[in-house]
Formats: C-alpha cells, structure tokens, sequence
C-alpha cells in the first residue's frame, strides 16, 4: 500500500491575529486580521482582498490591578510571560 498524499485544501487554516500599535500620541490602536497559515511548512501568507484589516480603539495601557478591557500575553526578553492590559477610551476624552 502506498502512503496517501494530502488534499491541497486541508493543508490550509485561518488564523486570527491581534496586535496592538501604538500612536504618537502614547495611545493605541487593536488591529485585528486573518491570515491563512500552511500546516506542512507553518508559512503565514495575509490575503489582502476582501480581507480588510480591522482597527478599533483608542486604548490606553494600565495597570494590572486597575480595570481593563483587552489583554496581551507575550513572551519577554527572558523568556517570562508578559501581560499588557489596555483600557478602552471614549474619544471625547482625548480632545478635551
């Protein structure tokens, strides 16, 4: 019996990716977007037709202890977890 090729199809998944970009002003944008990954070679590729990047905000950091609405875990320089905590701002609030 021969060994069985994949189905190009089912090699192929979406993924959601969120990252935080921070503005001039110190304040920071959530952008969110898909992208397809490759299960054999673990490539991302971004799709940019009908696929807009989405981006909500402003935010600004916090605090652990304090009231937040999104969270970020990464990986820091010593190879510890780190979380950022971002509170969600009214836009009123930074042209006053």
């Amino acid at each position: 019996m021969g060994s069985r090729v994949p189905v190009k199809g089912q090699v192929k998944f979406d993924e959601v990716v969120v990252t935080f970009k921070r503005e001039d002003d110190g304040s920071y944008t959530k952008q969110t977007k898909r992208v397809t990954r490759d299960r054999q070679t673990s490539a991302v590729k971004y799709y940019k037709k009908n696929n807009p990047i989405i981006e909500e905000g402003p935010y600004v950091a916090v605090m652990s202890g304090e009231d937040y609405d999104e969270i970020m875990s990464f990986e820091g320089m010593n190879g510890e977890t780190v979380n950022m905590y971002f509170k969600k701002i009214e836009v009123e609030a930074i042209e006053e």
